[in-house]
């Protein structure tokens, strides 16, 4: 992975579709820096998606990019009459067999319903974070109480207008970002973010806005829909998404999203070893902060806190890998599972050069969990010289 990928802290997702979905096309689309793909359930045939999926990871491997699927299901917006439960079963066993790394729900509007899609995925023995779409102005009413069963959210201001009247939507926008950010869970925004290039070749002035102020708000993740689904210039359109994005970030305040997250710490040691990782970090002037973590819950942590430095996520699985693809500042290095501390520190300085963030005599911050690995016991925390 290129050095200035990594660098990059706000993550890409883009929609596959007829304009998209060829090999040449999938592969230029990750070259420009698409870091999860999505499909849109309500369109083409599952049959069609699969190809897409198995395309998509083989290439990923050739280029050695680490690319997050995730599954948008339509549920009651295709099948209105429906129960919850039915209306998602279907495209939900499609997801456990293709083994996707996220799923988003459409037309949520309670918290309970996305319990009762979590009770149904409980009876098929699958996990998988759910990533529940904001596009019902009851959602946006009970968007706390959805935040805190969800696995993350996506800000979908295409029908969130046609609900809440379209002057309303930027600060919906803002309010949203702001509460999966307090969380520690992803957050998506979507819709029109490029829409002019879908004809064109650039975008206008007011789109490059609205990206920038995304990325200041606090998103982790941009998402492309028609511009890569059905437009002109797909590629084109990531670059210049990844562009946009790169600038921002030259302004981004970590500082004070450090202090204000500070705020909203929880009393828990993964969350304090977490936050004292940045704040050393910063203090320090750390290359990289190094999160070993078997669930991915370390670095998701770290990720709250909005460091300067990249957080390189170190963990031996490739699932956990892929699902770290949608969250802010985290890029991940499969390695096998450390015996050792001293492993643990060699390990650090060895992901580090390979990706180019680091080099000998630089500085990094590591956290772990002593014993080594298990999900949720992160309580160490380690300035390391390469």
């Amino acid at each position: 992975m290129e050095s200035s990928r990594v660098k990059r802290h706000v993550k890409v997702v883009c929609t596959i579709g007829p304009a998209s979905n060829s090999e040449k096309v999938l592969a230029q689309m990750l070259l420009a820096g698409m870091d999860v793909m999505r499909l849109n359930l309500n369109y083409g045939t599952l049959d069609e998606h699969a190809r897409t999926i198995s395309l998509v990871r083989r290439l990923s491997r050739e280029l050695g990019l680490q690319t997050g699927v995730l599954l948008d299901c339509p549920g009651l917006k295709k099948y209105p009459s429906s129960t919850v439960g039915n209306a998602f079963k279907e495209h939900l066993q499609f997801a456990k067999a293709q083994d996707v790394d996220f799923i988003a729900l459409s037309f949520i509007s309670t918290a309970e319903q996305v319990a009762e899609i979590r009770r149904l995925l409980t009876a098929m023995d699958y996990t998988v974070p759910l990533i529940v779409k904001i596009e019902q102005g009851a959602a946006l009413n009970e968007s706390d109480l959805i935040l805190d069963i969800a696995d993350g959210i996506m800000v979908a201001r295409g029908d969130l207008a046609i609900q809440i009247s379209i002057e309303k939507v930027p600060l919906a926008q803002k309010r949203l970002i702001k509460a999966a950010n307090q969380r520690g869970k992803p957050v998506i925004t979507a819709t029109q973010m490029l829409e002019s290039m879908v004809k064109s070749p650039t975008p206008t002035r007011a789109e490059a806005t609205d990206i920038a102020n995304a990325v200041l708000d606090g998103t982790d993740a941009l998402m492309l829909s028609e511009e890569s689904t059905i437009g002109k210039y797909p590629v084109e359109s990531v670059e210049t998404m990844v562009r946009i994005a790169v600038e921002t970030e030259t302004a981004y305040p970590h500082e004070e999203r450090l202090r204000v997250s500070s705020q909203a710490s929880l009393p828990e040691m993964s969350d304090a070893t977490a936050r004292a990782a940045c704040q050393i970090a910063e203090q320090v002037g750390a290359k990289a902060i190094v999160a070993f973590t078997a669930g991915g819950t370390t670095a998701l942590r770290v990720s709250k806190y909005r460091p300067l430095q990249p957080i390189i996520a170190v963990t031996p699985s490739e699932t956990v890998m892929r699902r770290l693809a949608v969250v802010w500042g985290v890029h991940a290095a499969l390695r096998p599972r450390p015996q050792g501390l001293e492993q643990v520190f060699d390990l650090a300085a060895s992901v580090v050069v390979d990706m180019g963030v680091a080099q000998k005599g630089d500085r990094l911050v590591l956290t772990a969990g002593v014993p080594l690995m298990v999900t949720g016991s992160t309580n160490l925390v380690k300035v390391h010289i390469v």
